[in-house]
């Protein structure tokens, strides 16, 4: 193949790619056989969007780490991978279909059916633009094995992954407080809501509440004044100081620390110490709360002993408001551990759309945060305002809706992590991940054992398979489309229907217990982030996965330390019950920013394209840029001036090295057969040809270390 002489970068790529299609290059590697066989498993972008220049800095360093391990004599399994399920993709579908109430209105309208068919297309619509990127930029996965999440064989393979944790008592149900989205209608992991926090600005409500057994009042502050509903307990610490206040002709209780600076917030200079008490002498006393006239239902638990009542609690932190904090245990992680402790009743009055219902009386209807304003000023009206202001922090938003989130009592399946003792620890310990700093906030990450919340109240995902006896209650778990065959008592859609909503919905199965057919599935589907993480094990047969996972390499963005590298790690540890990571190394990017190092958002209009990049500029520079440009952990500021000059010159100047070769090896007639070892052996080599020899292989071998310790921005410029 003969370039051009002229330096016309995207000239030359039109040639490259004409030459490398005609040798069906990409084929001939895919075919080829070495004795080293490794696998590289694709962390499988979502089909619910293009790509941008985000997505092509991951590509370009895996595709860069493909290359220079199949130079090295590696035969790599270099397939691609897509995630089709989960809420991306069902918000997306919503979209299009111009739903804006959400699930509950896109059921109505389109039901489940038309909907899961609106996923698919959605899917394939996309994968269409990600193939074109993906041609573009160069890339060298065999997408004709590429897995895709939704394909029922990939489901069954993931339903290995239940019954592990099933057998192994790791898979629980629970009713407890859960984060949850009202814009999806739909629970949330703990992992997803770590990863958006933005500063929000709530209310900041200090109100009274008449103790029962003496004439005085609890100051109690709270930022969620709608959680005054379904109040159960006021908590104190029991080791902190509280002192009854005189303020004008009222007796009030408040947290010594925090006095003085509460005083001053609410206004209030003239008031007088009458005695100390420590919150442990507070334990058991009843209250009154103020709005038992609106919630008529909440009257009635207030008559139980243990409802009403002063809790002392370590946890209660006597440092902020006014050292008292009211529980909710139906929306508050710590407060229903607290009710369940105690046996008190978990009053939740809230429906899928957090919407309250007839229990919450006065407030049924209202949208939960939308009964803030109602419930403040009613709270006015009886006398129990004592002061109403705004607090900016930090909240946690939904990832894909950018919802504020509400934490509200759901039942749900978990996988309850401290039950796998140190295994994810010892296993996340054992990677190799290049850097110190994503190492020790990923290490981190898995020392928290929080439980993970796997069940979605979604339509298109992997469905849970288990089954609720309705006689008898018994819970009937199936990990295949045979078992399910097995015990059915209907199959509506024949053997061979889909392992997707609404199709698994309609099957009824005989219970394993009593024998009674008045069974129906639950109908959850799995947290997408399970579907991906199972990748190892669901995207390969049994005899592959046992010899090449874990695998000796993978990369995705800084983000996935809470997302993909974190299901994948407590997936394979689950599935093999020992300490093993389905990865020897882990590699965290770093964010494309934009030239300024602001996030791209499409709010913004800051989002570089993936395919318009590509087509507008040269892809070895492009490749070239994101590799040079900085440290691989480090966030990248895109700039096309600055893809423009430096880069530029570089690949204009190897070019050129590339011609002058050319020229005065035709001159010289240089057979490529004489190499080397051929001069050496005839004595052919001078002092300045093995100087410049010596300087190449000191080259090579720091290119080479660089690249095996992912500094690649150091080969670079090496």
């Amino acid at each position: 193949m003969d370039l051009s002489s002229k330096f016309d970068a995207k000239a030359i790529e039109a040639q490259i790619r004409e030459y490398t299609d005609s040798l069906n290059l990409e084929q001939l590697i895919f075919e080829s056989d070495k004795p080293e066989h490794i696998r590289f498993i694709e962390g499988p972008p979502t089909m619910n969007g293009i790509p941008h220049a985000g997505h092509l800095r991951g590509r370009v360093i895996k595709d860069l780490w493909y290359r220079f391990n199949t130079l090295r004599g590696k035969k790599i399994e270099f397939n691609g991978g897509w995630d089709t399920q989960g809420l991306p993709v069902e918000l997306q579908v919503e979209k299009e279909l111009g739903v804006t109430g959400g699930k509950t209105e896109a059921i109505k309208k389109f039901g489940i059916e038309k909907i899961v068919a609106e996923c698919k297309n959605v899917v394939k619509k996309y994968n269409v633009k990600w193939l074109e990127v993906d041609n573009l930029l160069g890339m060298s996965f065999n997408h004709q094995k590429a897995y895709w999440t939704y394909r029922d064989e990939f489901i069954e393979r993931e339903w290995q992954v239940l019954r592990k944790a099933h057998e192994n008592k790791i898979l629980e149900e629970d009713f407890t407080v859960i984060a949850y989205c009202p814009s999806c209608q739909t629970s949330l992991s703990h992992s997803e809501v770590n990863q958006g926090y933005e500063e929000v600005k709530d209310p900041s409500l200090y109100y009274k509440v008449k103790m029962v057994d003496e004439d005085a009042y609890l100051i109690v502050w709270t930022t969620m004044p709608f959680t005054l509903v379904t109040d159960a307990m006021i908590g104190l610490h029991p080791d902190e100081d509280y002192v009854h206040v005189k303020v004008e002709n009222e007796t009030w209780v408040v947290g010594k620390t925090r006095l003085v600076e509460f005083m001053v917030e609410v206004k209030i200079e003239e008031y007088k110490i009458a005695k100390t008490t420590k919150g442990s002498e507070f334990e058991g006393k009843k209250y009154i709360h103020p709005l038992l006239d609106h919630i008529p239902e909440l009257a009635e638990c207030a008559k139980k002993e243990n409802f009403h009542v002063v809790v002392s609690e370590n946890f209660v932190d006597a440092t902020t408001g006014s050292g008292l904090v009211h529980l909710s245990p139906a929306n508050g992680e710590e407060d229903i551990k607290i009710a369940n402790k105690r046996k008190v009743r978990v009053f939740s009055p809230i429906n899928d759309e957090v919407k309250f219902t007839v229990d919450a009386g006065k407030y049924q209807g209202l949208f939960v945060r939308d009964a803030d304003t109602v419930i403040v000023e009613d709270l006015k009206d009886c006398n129990a305002l004592v002061r109403i202001g705004k607090i900016k922090h930090k909240y946690p938003l939904c990832w894909r809706s950018h919802h504020p989130i509400v934490w509200l009592a759901r039942r749900g399946w978990f996988y309850k992590l401290d039950r796998l003792d140190n295994k994810a620890i010892d296993a996340a310990e054992s990677v190799e991940y290049f850097y110190e700093q994503p190492k020790n906030r990923f290490l981190g990450i898995i020392k928290e054992k929080h439980p993970w919340c796997i069940s979605r109240e979604r339509i298109w995902g992997c469905p849970l398979p288990v089954w609720n006896c309705e006689d008898c209650g018994e819970k009937n778990w199936f990990f295949s489309r045979q078992e399910i065959i097995d015990s059915a008592n209907t199959l509506p859609d024949g053997p061979n229907f889909e392992l997707h909503r609404p199709w698994i919905d309609n099957i009824t199965i005989k219970c394993k217990k009593c024998y009674s057919t008045k069974t129906k599935r639950e109908e959850y589907v799995l947290d997408t982030w399970h579907n991906s993480g199972s990748a190892p094990y669901s995207s390969l047969t049994d005899e592959e996965y046992a010899k090449e996972i874990p695998a000796p390499f993978f990369t995705e963005g800084i983000d996935q330390t809470r997302g993909w590298a974190y299901t994948l790690l407590i997936e394979n540890v689950i599935l093999n019950n020992t300490a093993t990571a389905p990865y020897k190394s882990f590699l965290f990017q770093g964010h494309v920013l934009d030239e300024k190092g602001g996030k791209m958002s499409k709010s913004t209009g800051n989002v570089i394209e993936g395919a318009s990049l590509l087509e507008k500029y040269p892809v070895d520079l492009i490749r070239f840029y994101f590799i040079w440009k900085a440290s691989p952990i480090e966030p990248l500021s895109f700039s096309t001036d600055e893809l423009m000059s430096r880069p530029y010159q570089v690949i204009n100047t190897l070019f050129n090295l590339h011609l002058y070769f050319k020229q005065n090896s035709e001159y010289d007639n240089f057979d490529s057969s004489k190499t080397v070892s051929w001069a050496k052996e005839n004595q052919l080599l001078t002092s300045p040809d093995i100087w410049l020899l010596s300087k190449l292989q000191k080259l090579i071998k720091k290119i080479t270390e660089k690249n095996e310790t992912c500094r690649y921005h150091e080969a670079a410029k090496a």
